[in-house]
This record gives C-alpha cells, sequence and structure tokens, in this order.
C-alpha cells in the first residue's frame, strides 16, 4: 500500500498571507517540513526541466526581510508542534506515522545560498528552534550545489551543521551534456562536483538525484553509468555520502515533456546502484504512476 496522500502532491510555496515560510508534508522528510523561501524573487541560477516554480507571474515582493521570516516561522513551529497544523487541508490527509515535524528546510524559488540573507536567516531559525527544546527537528539546505564554497554561505552552514543540519545537495547528472540538457545553468558543471565534494568532506552530504523521462525518454546506460562514476569519486575521494535519495517527478511542471519516470524504472535504477554501493543507504521516492 502506498503512503502517497494528497498532501504530499500540493507542495506550493504559498501559505495564507505569508511571504517567505510555508509547510509542505514532505515524503522524504517523513513528516511535516516548514520551508523557507528566500528567493520570493524566483531568480535561479538553475533552470531545470523539472522545475515547478512559476517564473512568468510576477513574484509578490524581491527582498528578504529576516525579521518577517522569523515571525511567519515562529507561527508555524507553534501550529505544528500543537498538531494544529493537521487540522488544516491538505495536512488533515496525513496519516498518523506523518504527523511529526522533522526539520525546517531551506527550499524555495530559487537556490537559497543567493540570497545574501541566508546565514541570518539560518541563526534565526536555530535560535527559534532552540527556544522550544526541538533539538531532534533539524535544519535542512536544498541546494543546486553551486554555492557550498562561497564564504558566507560557509558561515551559514557552520550555524546549521551546530543544530542538527543537513545538507541536501543536488547531483541530477553524470556527463556535462546531461547537466546542460537537464538543469541549463551557466554554473560550470566541473564547479558543482567540487562543492559536492568538498561539503561531502568537511561535513556529510545527503545526495539527491531527480531521474525523470524527458522529451520521451529517460537516462540512458552511458549517463546511468557515468552518474555512478560521479558518486563513487566523492566516495574515493574521501566525501561521506550520509544518504543517496534518487527520486522522479511528482507534481505537474511547466515543461509538459518533463513526466516521471515508472516505478519498474526507479527500482532498476535503485537495484544497479545498490549492486554497486552495497553500504550506501539509498532511498528511492516514487511518482504517480497514473501521470507517468
Amino acid at each position: 500500500m502506498s503512503d502517497l496522500v494528497p498532501a504530499h502532491l500540493d507542495h506550493r510555496r504559498v501559505w495564507r498571507d505569508f511571504d517567505y515560510c510555508y509547510p509542505v508534508l514532505s515524503r522524504r522528510s517523513r513528516g511535516l517540513s516548514l520551508g523557507v523561501n528566500l528567493n520570493p524573487d524566483k531568480v535561479c541560477n538553475f533552470d531545470c526541466v523539472y522545475c515547478e516554480v512559476d517564473r512568468l507571474s510576477p513574484p509578490v515582493r524581491r527582498d528578504v526581510d529576516v525579521d518577517q521570516m522569523g515571525q511567519e516561522l515562529e507561527l508555524l513551529l507553534d501550529l505544528a508542534v500543537s498538531g494544529g497544523i493537521y487540522d488544516i487541508p491538505p495536512f488533515d490527509s496525513a496519516l498518523p506515522g506523518q504527523r511529526r515535524l522533522n526539520d525546517i528546510a531551506f527550499s524555495g524559488d530559487g537556490e537559497p545560498t543567493t540570497a545574501r540573507e541566508f546565514p541570518g536567516a539560518v541563526a534565526r531559525a536555530a535560535a527559534l528552534k532552540g527556544a522550544r527544546d526541538l533539538d531532534d527537528v533539524k535544519l535542512v539546505l536544498i541546494t543546486d550545489a553551486s554555492r557550498l564554497q562561497a564564504p558566507e554561505v560557509v558561515q551559514g552552514l557552520e550555524i546549521l551543521m551546530a543544530n542538527q543540519g543537513e545538507i541536501w545537495a543536488k547531483l541530477d547528472a553524470g556527463t556535462e551534456a546531461y547537466y546542460r540538457e537537464i538543469c541549463r545553468s551557466r554554473v560550470p558543471f566541473a564547479r558543482i562536483l567540487d562543492n559536492l565534494l568538498v561539503a561531502a568532506r568537511r561535513w556529510g552530504i545527503v545526495l539527491q538525484t531527480l531521474f525523470l523521462s524527458w522529451q520521451g525518454r529517460g537516462p540512458d546506460d552511458r549517463e546511468l553509468g557515468a552518474y555512478a562514476n560521479r558518486v563513487q569519486a566523492i566516495l574515493e575521494q574521501g566525501g561521506r555520502i550520509n544518504a543517496l535519495q534518487i527520486y522522479t517527478v511528482a507534481r505537474p511542471t511547466p515543461e509538459p515533456e518533463a513526466r516521471p519516470l515508472r516505478r519498474l524504472q526507479m527500482d532498476a535504477i535503485a537495484a544497479n546502484l545498490r549492486s554497486r554501493f552495497p553500504g550506501l543507504a539509498i532511498e528511492v521516492y516514487y511518482g504517480p504512476e497514473e501521470w507517468a
């Protein structure tokens, strides 16, 4: 029986009249995640084909007010801790085992680490979490790995990692050509790989990869082999990958040709990776079968 519930299919980064913070029921968090959007201007240094963000509609605002962000997060934390969030649709669809606050996640309409307020926002979230004795609640950065060595980002990451932090870093490709096709970024692929290695050595990372059907085809054997080689290179050079999360498209995107892989395809990729990396925790998250 699937644990996919209606709330998993609704990851809009909008909550009432808030500008920055929003709740989602996250499969990868296995519970409630409170999102912090540091990119309300919808500007991103990646342009992934599977991105769900509507970049055609104008943004509500373009600045980041850390004080307002903190007020919004405080209200959501109180609602989550009291359990009142589960009386509100779509969160009332959460199964009993999913009704837990797992994390505060920096993940929004762009790359969180491009916001100059990133260190201050992390510090504010850590303080709010600490004031409520929520030691088990994680601080998570969901990142495209483009700026993991920037000094101000490292400053924020040190705060994050000192407060039950996790870095969930993206690697969607094995080859430069596929990276250019899927992620459509001007950031050099070599920089992404170097940043991943440095972060994995310094802090350890959760590596996240979205596999999809793009323009009628999924990644071929050559691409999957190159991807596995990238994972192996991180491990061989002293990087720590705490988990590998592979997932596929779960909700409609502005690009109609970005579609989910089927369960059997995801299982085949996972089986191949597990055979190659037997000691690595590999988690698989499926998309809706009826849409694939």
